[in-house]
């Protein structure tokens, strides 16, 4: 199979870096770049954890499906993807992104991800004690990271620059032209 025309698309739970690392990536590869969270935000006309807080988690999940299902709008292999870190949840986005293109993990450990976003205004680290709730939601999702993953890469201790580094050597591996700028 050739990737040398498929997105990127990153994956993992949230504060692994997908954000940070997705627009470096994009940057460095002449692509452009879209965060599904940010895309719902603009969407929706309000923050995630507004949506979260008078709409529900439920509905948060249908805007980011459709944000998902609005990547055919672009020519492929001309995005990286930042996604949501609930949003492989649902298998008709992983069938969706897998679509797309190349699926690169983003994992950290639960310390890490604390020492990240545990004390911001996450919605699903709202309820009982976040570092808890951080161990518990990567144990439900570890399995189906794990499987939609075509890559891997740890990002604790590592910056966007090195993990894009990483990334590029990866794709490398898998004979993707990255056309670096």
């Amino acid at each position: 199979m050739s990737w040398n025309n498929e997105d990127i698309i990153l994956t993992g739970f949230m504060g692994t870096g997908k954000t940070d690392t997705g627009k470096n990536l994009a940057a460095k590869l002449n692509r452009t770049f879209m965060d599904t969270d940010a895309t719902v935000e603009k969407f929706a006309g309000k923050k995630i954890a507004s949506i979260f807080a008078t709409e529900g988690e439920e509905s948060f999940r249908l805007w980011e499906a459709e944000v998902i299902a609005g990547l055919e709008k672009y020519e492929r292999g001309s995005l990286v993807v930042a996604t949501g870190g609930g949003a492989v949840l649902w298998e008709r986005n992983r069938r969706l992104l897998r679509q797309r293109g190349l699926i690169v993990l983003l994992t950290a450990s639960v310390k890490e991800i604390f020492r990240r976003v545990g004390h911001t205004d996450r919605p699903l680290l709202q309820q009982g004690e976040p570092q808890k709730k951080i161990e518990e939601l990567l144990n439900h999702r570890a399995a189906i990271y794990n499987e939609f993953a075509d890559l891997t890469v740890h990002t604790d201790g590592k910056t966007p620059t090195d993990v894009v580094r990483e990334i590029c050597e990866l794709l490398k591996t898998k004979g993707i032209k990255t056309k670096e700028k």
